[in-house]
C-alpha cells in the first residue's frame, strides 16, 4: 500500500512560480514512492494540460531497460517534472525528474551487487557478528526501516548526535563503544557507495538497508569486499578543513567520502557563518530532516558561490520550509541555478523573496527567476505565475527586466507566454551558463 501524500509546500505555493515546480513533493521515502500529484483539468482557454509522453523517446537504450530494471513507457508530469516509473528485481521505484532516473537505474545495479555479495558464508558470519554487538541491537541498524535520509534509523541518529556533542573525556565506556562503531561503519558505508557509485545518503530505502548490512558486515567481520582507500575522520586528522566555498562540484563526491555528516554539518555551519548568516537561520536550515548531507553541502555551497550578494539567509528561510525530499531538491536546483547565472551572465547583487518563491537580482537590474523543470508546459497557474513576475518587474525600482533561467526546457506556447510579457527565457541554463559538469543530485 502506497504512504499518503505529504501536504506540499506546493499547495502554498498555487499561485507562484513555484506552484507546479514544487509539487514535485513526495512522501517519506518508501519501496514505491509516492506519486506527484499530477495535476489535471488545466488545458483549456487556450492552456496546455501537463503531457504524457513515451520513455522510449526520452532515455537513451541503457537507462530505457536492463537486464534488472524496465522504465514503465507511460511518463506523466505535473506539468514541469516528468515522473517515471522503474520496475525492477527489488520492487518498483519512482524517479522524480529526468536527473534521477539515471540515479535510481544506478541504485538496481548497486543492490545486484549487493546482493551477490550477500550470498557468501563470510557475509553471513560477520553479519551474525555485527548482530551481537550492543550499538547494533540496541538501534536494529541492519534490520529496523531507516526513516531519515541520513540513512539511519531516527533513534539511532538522535543517539549519535548526542554522543557527538559530549567530549570523549565526558562519555560512558558504552557511549564512546558506540561512537567509535559508528564512525568506523559510517566510513564503510561512504566507501562501498562510493565503490558502488551511489549517494550514501540516496532516500532509496531497500539500498540504504542493503548499504547498512554490508558496511556493518565489512566493519565487524573483516574485509568482504573489494575497498577504495578511505580518509580518516576530521578529529583525526591533523589538517585544516576544507574551504567549501572552493570546492568545485566534481570535488563533492570526494568531499562526502573524506567526512561523515556532523563533519559536513560543522563546515556547513562555518560556511554560512561567513556568509553573515544568522544564528537563527542557520538554526531552521542546518539538519533539517528533508535536506541529506549531500544536498544540504550542495545548496550551501551554491549560496556560497553568489559571494557578495545580500540577503542569502532569505533563501535559506525559504528553504526551510520544505515539507518533503521534493521540495528539498527544488530548492538546491533553483540555488544552483542562481549559481550558474552568477557565474556564466551576471552577478547576483542579492536575493529577492516573494511568499515562497525565490529569485535573484542581477547587478545589471534583471529579476532572475530560476525555474527548475524537465520540460514545462503553459498552464493557467503558470500564466498567472507570469503575470506576477510582471508586476514584481514594474512594482521594483531595481528591476528593469526579467529573467526566467529553466533548468530544461518549455514547450513552445510557455515559451511564447514569457516572451509576450517580455520575460527573457533562458534554456537548459546548465549547459548554457556553465558549461562544466555540475552535480545536479
Amino acid at each position: 500500500m502506497r504512504p499518503q501524500m505529504v501536504p506540499s509546500a506546493a499547495v502554498r505555493r498555487a499561485r507562484s512560480i513555484l506552484v507546479l515546480v514544487a509539487a514535485l513533493a513526495c512522501a517519506k521515502p518508501d519501496v514505491v514512492q509516492t506519486s506527484l500529484p499530477i495535476l489535471s483539468g488545466l488545458g483549456g482557454d487556450g492552456f496546455e494540460s501537463p503531457p504524457v509522453e513515451r520513455a522510449a523517446d526520452l532515455l537513451p537504450p541503457e537507462l530505457l531497460a536492463g537486464e534488472h530494471h524496465r522504465v514503465a513507457d507511460d511518463v506523466k508530469s505535473d506539468g514541469f517534472r516528468r515522473v517515471y516509473r522503474i520496475e525492477s528485481d527489488f520492487g518498483e521505484f519512482e524517479a522524480v525528474g529526468d536527473d534521477m532516473v539515471a540515479e535510481r537505474v544506478r541504485e538496481v545495479e548497486a543492490l545486484v551487487a549487493l546482493e551477490a555479495m550477500s550470498g557468501s558464508a563470510e557475509f553471513a558470519q560477520s553479519t551474525a557478528k555485527g548482530l551481537a554487538v550492543p550499538f547494533v541491537a540496541a538501534w536494529n541498524l541492519v534490520r529496523h526501516p531507516v526513516d531519515t535520509l541520513t540513512g539511519l534509523p531516527v533513534a539511532a541518529w538522535e543517539q549519535v548526535k548526542r554522543i557527538d556533542s559530549i567530549s570523549s573525556n565526558e562519555r560512558s565506556e558504552y557511549e564512546e563503544n558506540a561512537w567509535r562503531a559508528f564512525i568506523g561503519f559510517a566510513g564503510k558505508k561512504r566507501e562501498l557507495a562510493a565503490g558502488l557509485g551511489v549517494d550514501p545518503y540516496s532516500s532509496n530505502p531497500v539500498l540504504q538497508r542493503e548499504l547498512n548490512r554490508a558496511a556493518w558486515a565489512e566493519f565487524s567481520g573483516g574485509a568482504v569486499f573489494q575497498l577504495i582507500p578511505f580518509q580518516t575522520r576530521l578529529s583525526e586528522r591533523d589538517d585544516q578543513a576544507p574551504d567549501l566555498s572552493l570546492v568545485a562540484p566534481d570535488r563533492l563526491d570526494e568531499l562526502l567520502l573524506s567526512y561523515p555528516p556532523q563533519d559536513l554539518e560543522r563546515f556547513n555551519r562555518i560556511e554560512l557563518a561567513v556568509m553573515g548568516i544568522s544564528e537563527e537561520q542557520r538554526k531552521s536550515f542546518l539538519g533539517h530532516r528533508w535536506y541529506s548531507p549531500r544536498h544540504e553541502t550542495i545548496l550551501i555551497l551554491s549560496l556560497a558561490a553568489l559571494d557578495p550578494a545580500l540577503q542569502r539567509g532569505e533563501f535559506l528561510e525559504v528553504a526551510a520550509t520544505a515539507v518533503s525530499e521534493g521540495d528539498a531538491r527544488y530548492y538546491q536546483h533553483a540555488a544552483q541555478l542562481l549559481r550558474a547565472y552568477h557565474e556564466g551572465a551576471a552577478p547576483i547583487e542579492r536575493i529577492f523573496v516573494v511568499d515562497d518563491w525565490v529569485a535573484g537580482y542581477s547587478y545589471e537590474g534583471t529579476l532572475v527567476i530560476p525555474l527548475p523543470a524537465d520540460y514545462a508546459v503553459w498552464t493557467r497557474p503558470v500564466s498567472e505565475a507570469a503575470d506576477a513576475i510582471v508586476g514584481a518587474v514594474v512594482d521594483s525600482p531595481e528591476a528593469g527586466e526579467a529573467e526566467l533561467v529553466v533548468s530544461g526546457s518549455l514547450s513552445e506556447r510557455a515559451r511564447e507566454g514569457f516572451r509576450s510579457r517580455e520575460i527573457a527565457v533562458v534554456e537548459n541554463a546548465f549547459e548554457r551558463l556553465r558549461p562544466e559538469p555540475v552535480a545536479t543530485r
